[in-house]
């Protein structure tokens, strides 16, 4: 019976796909190497480190809130050196000193202090958001190169078994045109076939290298043995499902609301400096001056009450607030966009996965058929 070189290729890759992995009791798992890689990754360790500084905003912005107190004090020594004619010269030497204690409290500042608060808070909520933006994206690059890293060995094994197949049919074939079977045709096309399968197999392994490296780039160590991912879980049943959620749960919906949020109360806070500021006030001070054997000391204590109200700016202060208005106005399209955005990857992904299953279902049927074959 003879076999041509396609059904020796196809029973090949067939058998290699068919054949289950070996259980390597140390094989790396998707969940850990997903696990690896939020612990040790560069690149998210540190947009967690840029989680810091917006957090400090919201301090900052309570801090207007509080009562501030500052002290100071000097110290001076002064030599005056008077000419007293031919007889001497007389010099006069004086020290000085003084410390002062002030303390203020803000009282009512039309609304500034609430704003600058909100403005943090959604700052914060941004950067988190963000922060979870960069996990998914993360997560979702180590499942592609883990999954990639087991295609491209797959692919390697495959592309070995072919060259080998190709190399058997070529043996075969120069031995038909040794004997005078064959024509130079047909020897020259197995050995085109060969070098076709040796070029792929290299293609194959060079690939194989590549994605070796990104998966190192993403996880902090080569893949070594890598045990089969399980099917994806927790996949919502339908579309509208995973619209539902995506409009809930998405890091970008998320930041582009907190963006929003952040140009709203800096209008608020704009606004504000229109409205007067009232603050209490208190402060005390000792001062002493020392003249030759004189010693002199003063005492000072103040309570008062600060109201200050914007009268004329320039227009500055307007400008300012026309200025947050705009910044509104694009966060809000922002969001827009961010939402059909959103929506546009959730349908193509869920299209993508639908389509995916179809295909494996199709691929198991060829791949059963050829064996048969």
């Amino acid at each position: 019976m003879r076999f041509s070189p396609v059904s020796l290729v196809i029973g090949g890759a067939a058998a290699l796909v068919a054949m289950p992995a070996a259980a390597a009791e140390d094989a790396l798992t998707l969940r850990t190497a997903v696990a690896q890689a939020l612990a040790s990754n560069p690149t998210l360790a540190a947009s967690r480190a840029r989680l810091a500084a917006p957090a400090e905003a919201l301090p900052q912005a309570r801090a207007g809130a509080l009562p501030t107190v500052s002290l100071s004090g000097s110290a001076s020594r002064t030599e005056q050196t008077r000419d007293a004619g031919a007889a001497a010269s007389v010099t006069t030497r004086s020290d000085t000193w003084s410390a002062s204690a002030a303390a203020s409290q803000l009282v009512f500042a039309s609304g500034q202090v609430a704003a600058s608060v909100r403005q943090a808070r959604a700052r914060i909520a941004g950067a988190e958001a963000d922060l979870r933006g960069d996990e998914q994206a993360l997560i979702l690059d180590v499942v592609t190169a883990y999954a990639q890293v087991i295609e491209a060995r797959a692919a390697v094994e495959a592309r070995t078994r072919a060259r080998d197949n190709l190399y058997a049919l070529r043996t075969f074939a120069q031995a038909q045109f040794d004997a005078g079977v064959t024509t130079r045709t047909d020897l020259a096309q197995a050995e085109a076939r060969l070098a076709q399968a040796r070029t792929q197999l290299i293609q194959a392994q060079g690939d194989l290298a590549a994605r070796t490296e990104a998966f190192r780039r993403l996880v902090g160590a080569p893949p070594g043995a890598l045990s089969a991912p399980s099917a994806a879980a927790r996949v919502p049943a339908d579309l509208d499902t995973a619209l539902s959620a995506a409009v809930e749960t998405s890091p970008v919906l998320i930041g582009a609301r907190a963006n929003e949020d952040v140009a709203a109360a800096s209008v608020s806070a704009a606004r504000a400096a229109f409205g007067p500021q009232l603050s209490f006030e208190a402060g005390a001070s000792l001062s002493g001056d020392r003249r030759a054997d004189a010693l002199g000391q003063t005492d000072q204590n103040s309570v008062g009450v600060r109201l200050s109200v914007p009268i004329f700016t320039g227009g500055l202060t307007a400008s300012r607030v026309r200025e947050q208005k705009a910044q509104r106005s694009a966060a809000g399209l922002d969001r827009v966009g961010a939402e059909r955005q959103v929506r546009e990857n959730v349908t193509t992904a869920f299209t993508a996965l639908q389509t995916a299953r179809a295909s494996h279902a199709s691929a198991r049927e060829q791949v059963a058929a050829a064996e048969l074959a």
